[in-house]
């Protein structure tokens, strides 16, 4: 997960800052910033853009979902640039574009939507699962998981105002029923905040949900959502759900309403920091995760939304995926019902989980077979894992078995011993992103339910479409060859069950399906990740490095250069790649043997290396730069002396923080290549 912190400031009178730090949960992938990147903002261009964006939200226009999305994209773009400016920080702009996967911005400035920010791709909402989270000054209840969705307390209109908000608790509770989901509805005189807070503390069959539409407003320390009598259900009336927990999903419509006689743009403020205050007061006492509203929603839109959420959740998707999946179910309808959703809290987190699988198995045909091994204890709850990854997708994939491998302790202790804990925590982040997608190419051919079948499916070959009758899993080709060879290994070693070790082993001999590109663009061996018997060798042996001794230097650069092709590439060093690293690196003694070929050895030379000539654009402006000077300064040829100590010369470039990263300081690099003689 990606986390941007944002803090605003006011150095002094009418000039605002905002200081921003981006990372990834483990420190890795991005890096931990060694400083904040504060750029000066204009707060009342961010204010202006932030109103244009509510109004266009609020609009009951019949505009077409084009129009709309294109009226936001405009806006969200303009905000974008007016919070990270190009002439600012190039840096963190190009960290947060390259950012994949979960993105929790971490802040107290409510105005901003940042969900709807827009990068020129697409807005951040649509493009990362998106939470947010803010600090607090009390203790934060842990609360309670579920494995779904049973009962809902659902309360609205408790004013009886509003018309709108008591179609949609009829509308929603008859959604949730036809869905299995038992209803309690509270509506106008019966919504009291004794009633109210009495319901969702009840010890007894807790609510796994809580829906909510209606007025969110109040005074100063008594902010929340508005039950009869105009009482509020804030933090403080709260406290009674912190011995059991609050339901673990919050759905708000809320209407907020600040003091009419402040100016729009604190009003506007005031409003979203009392939809922000409600949504964080369930978060406190243990809801894991709340959706709230920027502007109120029309019955239509918030049921649609919550209809894919709820859908989404039932599926068992991260909090961030439901919510993501929703918005972009919505885009293409013809109001903006899709902008206005928030998601407070962690987007990884997910809230229901399917009860404990059957692990995979032999359908009764063949475990009648005499002599077929069973599976031990721990291989059995690995198949559960595994079986449990892809129940959501109806598919077993290969990534769903590595996943789960590296859930195994003792596989995990192994991998985490060879290959680092931090870059075996990123491959698994990573696995888990994918498991989000559709399977990749090598585990969509064709899916077999084979011997391994669930739900009484009968072993046919099934296409990659529908899933099979009755909800069954079916199983990649990749993943019942692992399978099919773990069994064949115990029967010839004349053992009686299939242990975690023959499972990892048979998926080392399959190559790992589509796994298997991803960990070479990791630099990961396979065997080094999964092998029970590979022990950890030094990074020189002549068993792990093909020795470059015997070659010369333009050979040696020449092999170096074709393993990159190879790796990107997915395939071996072949003598074709070899062919075409000696081209790309330069070789002159090629070059000048094809020129004697004629204008088709030229040609061929120019074919074999379409990388010999960088462009300007192919280079970071700064990298160019820095290049150009040198170039410039230079009496001859640059040598690689020259050009690494300009590298490593202005003190925040990105190569300095590579070298310190593995224990290098540059200061003292720059004089070893200044003096090579010591």
């Amino acid at each position: 997960m990606t986390v941007l912190q944002v803090r605003v400031s006011e150095p002094r009178r009418g000039r605002t800052q905002y200081s921003y730090e981006l990372k990834s949960g483990d420190g890795s992938v991005l890096g931990p910033l060694e400083q904040e990147h504060t750029v000066d903002v204009s707060q009342d261009l961010v204010k202006d853009l932030c109103m244009e964006i509510d109004e266009v939200l609020k609009s009951t226009d019949a505009a077409a979902a084009t129009e709309l999305r294109e009226s936001l994209a405009r806006l969200g773009s303009l905000l974008y640039d007016a919070l990270f400016p190009q002439a600012g920080q190039p840096e963190l702009m190009r960290r947060l574009r390259e950012s994949t996967g979960p993105l929790l911005v971490q802040s107290n400035e409510v105005l901003i939507p940042w969900e709807l920010l827009h990068d020129e791709g697409d807005f951040l909402g649509l493009r990362h699962d998106m939470g947010r989270r803010a600090k607090v000054d009390r203790p934060v209840v842990t609360g309670r998981s579920i494995d779904q969705v049973r009962r809902a307390l659902v309360v609205g209109d408790t004013l009886g105002d509003l018309a709108s908000a008591r179609e949609e608790t009829e509308r929603i509770s008859a959604w949730l029923s036809e869905n299995g989901v038992a209803c309690t509805v509270l509506t106008g005189r019966e919504a009291t905040l004794s009633r109210v807070v009495g319901e969702l503390a009840r010890e007894q069959r807790p609510y796994d949900l809580f829906h909510y539409s209606g007025h969110v407003s109040g005074v100063p320390d008594a902010a929340g959502l508005m039950v009869h009598d105009r009482k509020f259900i804030g933090m403080d009336a709260l406290q009674p759900l912190a011995r059991r927990g609050a339901p673990p999903v919050v759905f708000i419509n809320g209407c907020a309403s600040a003091d009419p006689m402040l100016d729009s743009a604190p009003r506007a403020q005031a409003e979203a920091a009392q939809t922000m205050n409600a949504c964080m007061a369930f978060m406190v006492v243990g809801a894991k995760t709340v959706v709230g509203t920027r502007t109120a929603v029309g019955d239509a839109g918030a049921l649609r939304f919550a209809e894919a959420f709820y859908g989404q959740l039932r599926d068992h998707m991260a909090a961030g995926t439901a919510v993501r999946r929703a918005r972009a179910l919505l885009a293409e309808q013809s109001e903006g019902a899709w902008a206005s959703f928030v998601l407070y809290g962690d987007p990884g987190v997910r809230i229901t989980t399917t009860a404990e699988p059957e692990p995979i198995r032999r359908d009764d045909r063949k475990k009648a077979e005499p002599g077929r091994p069973g599976f031990s204890a721990e291989a059995t709850g690995l198949l559960r894992r595994t079986r449990r990854f892809g129940s959501v997708r109806g598919i077993v994939t290969s990534v769903d078995l590595l996943t789960a491998l590296l859930e195994t302790e003792k596989v995990r202790e192994r991998a985490a011993a060879r290959i680092g804990a931090k870059r075996l925590q990123l491959l698994t982040e990573v696995l888990r992103q994918l498991q989000s997608h559709t399977p990749a190419a090598g585990d969509t051919g064709s899916f077999h339910t084979g011997s391994y079948g669930m739900n009484g499916t009968n072993g046919t070959k099934v296409g990659a479409g529908p899933k099979p009758d009755g909800g069954g899993i079916v199983l990649s080709d990749t993943v019942e060859r692992v399978l099919e060879g773990a069994e064949a290994a115990v029967v010839r070693d004349g053992r009686s069950a299939v242990g975690v070790d023959d499972i990892s082993t048979a998926f080392l001999e399959t190559g790992g399906g589509s796994c298997a590109e991803l960990l070479q663009l990791f630099g990961i061996r396979p065997d080094r990740l999964l092998s029970p018997t590979v022990e950890r060798r030094g990074p020189q042996t002549g068993d792990d490095v093909f020795s470059l001794d015997g070659l010369s230097p333009a050979v040696a650069t020449a092999v170096r250069c074709a393993r990159l092709l190879a790796a990107v590439k997915g395939e071996k060093i072949s003598t074709y790649l070899l062919l075409q690293a000696f081209a790309m690196t330069g070789s002159e003694v090629l070059q000048e043997a094809l020129a004697e070929q004629g204008e088709e050895g030229t040609d061929a030379y120019h074919t074999l290396a379409p990388l010999g000539g960088a462009r300007p654009r192919d280079f970071s402006r700064r990298t160019l730069a820095r290049l150009e000077q040198t170039i410039a300064e230079a009496d001859g040829p640059v040598g690689e002396e020259a050009l690494l100590i300009a590298l490593l010369t202005e003190e925040d470039a990105s190569a300095r923080r590579l070298l310190q990263k593995l224990g290098v300081e540059p200061e003292l690099l720059i004089q070893a290549l200044r003096n090579p003689l010591g």
